[in-house]
């Protein structure tokens, strides 16, 4: 072998000429520590006294080179990551943003995709002694708050500044791509889809969507009464029963579909087969890296790796609730009212120019009324698993709650709803305050759409001691303010309906389940119509016990993780029994 010759004979000790440097090798054994030895004690005059090859030079020297750099490589890159979270670290330290040190920004991604992020943030809060601090998720600076204050002058005062959330690392450009839906647009074009879709949920709208409403519920209760053994039936998983429940009204309200089987509910197949992951495991490999090292973005984005991001289930998901219904209805039903039919009223592929970046004053905003079909691809897909979710969630916590507490469930029966018939009118599940107390309670004690509060600060602005540069991310947590001692009492962690009789202005303020200013939920009138309707029905129908030997009466013995909707799903079955009343 040439490298073995070469090596052997520099390395001889009775070698009769002078090698300069003088010096004498060990034997090495491992080619790739010979070739870079050889070229540092061997200087080209020699290397040509012993006649070597200069193509066996130009090789050794090129994979000296190779070595050398991939031994390298790791080092740089890590110089790279340590000097450039340095400089983020102090200049989040400059804004008095109160960052942890976490120089690789790795406690920052695994608090943020956490199952357990919402306990993360309020436990970081009672550890820092502050409700604002900031992380580094991997090389993207967040800020994190439970400052009442704070939150309504992002949300609200300073809407102009933060009007767009934090986006999906490899999701869609919310500007320049077509399929955007309402939750992930920016700036004007924000402003359209979310002005189109509320008039779509409007008062008058609601009214027209209340007869499906109710016949939903009554289909449920129909099926609910099919699973019982005469008396009573007992749900060992409430969770999939009101998922069941909230497909269903999904698929009705939304589409316009008229499927009525519960038993076979085609939607809840589809939904939960698409949503529902941990938030642990949802992040792919091409994502975690993009946190990292954002450059990579358009790597993976615009590579065949990124279309393999968007799941199978999800594909399926599109063409069921869509591609079935791509044609504008031909005639028209006054009495089946859908959001797809009203997108489809407005539907218009004419290109638009809407600012996105920078300030931009909402309220001075002018408002085109279309709606291209990408456009409403995305946004039946969004509402859909916001319709689909939060409201199964609310509905299996707040019965929990009714179960634990039949005090409280047997005066919602006798002072809002045992003189009413079975039929009941769009102004009377409007006026039920006890009961929507009870709602409002369980939504208090479990913010359970809380890590979908976020925004992104599109212009440099100082709020109070805060600095805030342009492209930080913000991260609100209802979690803190809604367990709050000093807000809320000595008893925040009771289930007290009654606190909502009387709310102070700290407590109004505090309370943000739905969120605050001018994204909040879009679908909260919706969502507090379906959630009464259902509960005045079943209530009326049935006494509501717990499965569990012992009594929760304030639901301590719930337990919640973060799921890949960006919402907060309770883990335990909370089983209940339904029996009959007798009337």
């Amino acid at each position: 072998m040439p490298f073995d010759f070469i090596f052997n004979f520099l390395t001889n000790r009775s070698l009769s000429f002078p090698i300069h440097p003088p010096i004498f090798l060990p034997r090495f054994t491992n080619l790739s520590y010979r070739s870079i030895l050889f070229l540092l004690t061997i200087d080209t005059s020699i290397c040509q006294n012993c006649l070597l090859n200069q193509q066996l030079y130009a090789s050794a020297l090129l994979h000296s080179k190779s070595m050398i750099l991939l031994f390298s490589l790791p080092i740089i890159v890590l110089a790279y990551v340590l000097c450039r979270n340095i400089k983020l670290y102090y200049d989040l330290h400059r804004r008095g943003l109160n960052p942890q040190f976490d120089i690789f920004g790795i406690k920052g991604l695994m608090w943020l995709d956490s199952s357990a992020a919402h306990e993360n943030f309020t436990r970081m809060c009672s550890v820092i002694g502050d409700k604002t601090f900031s992380v580094l998720r991997g090389a993207t600076p967040v800020v994190v708050t439970n400052d009442v204050d704070l939150i309504h002058a992002i949300s609200t005062e300073h809407f102009d500044c933060f009007h767009s959330r934090i986006p999906e690392v490899l999701s869609d450009d919310p500007i320049t791509s077509e399929n955007i839906h309402m939750f992930s647009a920016k700036g004007e074009r924000w402003k359209r889809l979310r002005t189109l879709t509320s008039y779509g949920l409007s008062t008058v709208k609601l009214k027209l969507l209340f007869p499906t409403i109710e016949t939903c519920v009554s289909e449920f209760l129909d099926h609910v009464n099919s699973l019982s053994n005469g008396h009573s039936v007992v749900i060992n998983h409430s969770h999939s029963l009101f998922q069941n429940h909230t497909s269903y009204v999904l698929a009705r309200c939304a589409y316009g579909h008229k499927e009525k089987n519960h038993r076979v509910n085609k939607f809840l197949g589809v939904f939960s087969n698409a949503f529902g992951a941990f938030s642990d495991f949802q992040k792919s490999t091409a994502e975690k890296i993009t946190y990292f090292f954002p450059e990579m973005r358009l790597i993976f984005k615009n590579s065949f790796v990124g279309h393999f991001l968007q799941s199978a289930n999800q594909q399926k998901f599109r063409s069921r609730t869509i591609n079935e219904n791509n044609n504008k209805p031909s005639e028209k039903e006054p009495d089946n009212y859908s959001l797809l039919e009203f997108f489809f009223d407005h539907h218009n592929e004419k290109k638009l120019v809407e600012k996105a970046e920078g300030q931009i004053d909402m309220k001075k905003v002018k408002v085109e009324k279309s709606i291209s079909y990408q456009e409403i691809t995305a946004q039946c897909k969004f509402l859909s698993v916001a319709g689909f979710d939060t409201t199964a969630n609310t509905l299996t916590l707040l019965f929990n709650f009714l179960a634990h507490n039949p005090k409280i469930q047997e005066r919602i029966f006798n002072e809002e709803i045992k003189s009413h018939s079975d039929k009941i009118d769009f102004e009377t599940v409007c006026s039920l305050p006890l009961l929507q107390n009870c709602i409002f309670e369980t939504l208090r004690l479990f913010p359970h759409a809380s890590p979908l509060q976020t925004r992104i600060c599109t212009e440099p602005l100082q709020i109070g001691k805060y600095e805030f540069s342009e492209n930080i991310q913000v991260v609100i947590n209802p979690w803190g303010p809604h367990h709050d001692r000093d807000i809320w009492g000595d008893d925040v962690d009771c289930f007290r309906p009654s606190r909502f009789e009387k709310l102070t202005e700290q407590q109004r303020k505090a309370f943000m389940p739905f969120g605050v200013g001018p994204r909040q939920c879009v679908g909260m009138r919706f969502a507090l119509l379906e959630l009464k309707t259902t509960a005045f029905r079943m209530l009326q129908k049935y006494v509501v016990k717990t499965t569990l030997p012992v009594n929760d009466s304030h639901g301590k013995m719930v337990n919640m993780t973060v799921r890949d909707t960006g919402t907060i799903w309770p883990t335990d079955k909370l089983g209940i029994i339904l029996t009959k009343r007798n009337i």
